[in-house]
C-alpha cells in the first residue's frame, strides 16, 4: 500500500475520507519542517490548507524539499482558485472542494500507477542528445539532468512515444493528465513552455506548435557532417619550388 503524506489540519475531512477508503495517510501539520516530509518517503503528497495563501506557501516549501523531486503533489482548492493552482510549478494535480473521495482516489491511483511505458526493452529512449529513462523516471540532455517535474516528464514521454502526430490540447489533457482532470487547456500550454525551456536549442524546436490544433513532437537530430579539408592557397615561393621540381 502506498503512503500518502497529507499536509493538512488535524480536522481535515479529506484525510478522513482517504483513510476510510483504505489509503495509508501520514498527517503532517502545517508549520512542518521540509525534511520531515521527505524523511517519510511518501509516494505522493496531498496539501489541504486554507486560505489559498497558506496553501501556496506550503507548496513553495515542498518545491525545495529534499527527496521530493519526483514525488507527485496534489492540492485541494476552492473552485475560484482552480485556474491559479493549475499554473503552479510544483503541482501535479488538484481537486476542488467539496472533494469526492472517489475522484481523489482515482487521481491518486493515476499518479501512482507504474511509471513505465512501451519502448525499448531496457526502458531507455534516446533521441539525439535526449535520453529518457522510464524505469528511473529521469530525462537527461547531453550529460545534464533535465530536472523535469512529474507532469512535465509525462508530457515529454507521451509526445516522444508518438512522434510526428499532432494532438489537440484536449487530447493531451485526456491522454497525459487523465479524462477526469479539472484544469483547462491553458495547463497544457504552461507545461509545454516549461518543457521547451528545459530542452533548450535546438531541441525545443522539436516540440512544435501546430496552428489551430495543438502540439506535435517532430525530432530532427542533426546528422554527423563530414568535415572537408579545404586546401590552403600556396605561397609564391612554394609555387616556384613546385615548378622547379617539375623542370628537373
Amino acid at each position: 500500500m502506498e503512503t500518502i503524506v497529507a499536509v493538512a489540519e488535524h480536522t481535515s475531512a479529506v484525510v478522513s475520507a482517504l483513510r476510510s477508503a483504505g489509503w495509508r495517510v501520514r498527517l503532517v501539520a502545517h508549520g512542518f519542517a521540509i525534511d520531515e516530509v521527505g524523511a517519510l518517503s511518501p509516494d505522493a503528497v496531498l496539501v489541504d490548507l486554507q486560505p489559498y495563501e497558506r496553501l501556496t506557501r506550503a507548496l513553495e516549501e515542498l518545491a525545495v524539499g529534499v527527496g521530493l523531486d519526483a514525488t507527485p503533489i496534489v492540492a485541494v482548492v476552492d473552485v475560484a482558485d482552480a485556474k491559479r493552482i493549475a499554473a503552479m510549478v510544483r503541482v501535479d494535480d488538484f481537486v476542488v472542494r467539496p472533494v469526492r473521495q472517489e475522484e481523489l482516489s482515482a487521481r491518486l491511483r493515476r499518479l501512482l500507477k507504474p511509471r513505465t511505458a512501451a519502448g525499448d526493452d531496457d526502458g531507455l529512449w534516446t533521441i539525439g542528445p535526449i535520453s529518457i529513462d522510464l524505469k528511473r523516471f529521469e530525462a537527461t540532455l547531453g550529460a545534464e539532468p533535465m530536472e523535469l517535474a512529474y507532469q512535465e516528464f509525462q508530457l515529454l514521454r507521451f509526445l516522444v512515444a508518438n512522434p510526428d502526430q499532432a494532438f489537440t490540447r484536449d487530447q493531451l489533457l485526456t491522454r497525459v493528465w487523465g479524462w477526469d482532470y479539472y484544469g483547462g487547456p491553458r495547463t497544457v500550454d504552461i507545461h509545454v513552455r516549461r518543457v521547451r525551456a528545459k530542452l533548450g536549442d535546438p531541441c525545443a524546436d522539436w516540440l512544435e506548435t501546430v496552428r489551430n490544433v495543438g502540439y506535435r513532437w517532430s525530432p530532427r537530430p542533426e546528422p554527423v557532417r563530414e568535415v572537408k579539408t579545404i586546401p590552403r592557397p600556396l605561397h609564391l615561393a612554394e609555387i616556384r619550388l613546385a615548378e622547379g621540381e617539375r623542370d628537373v
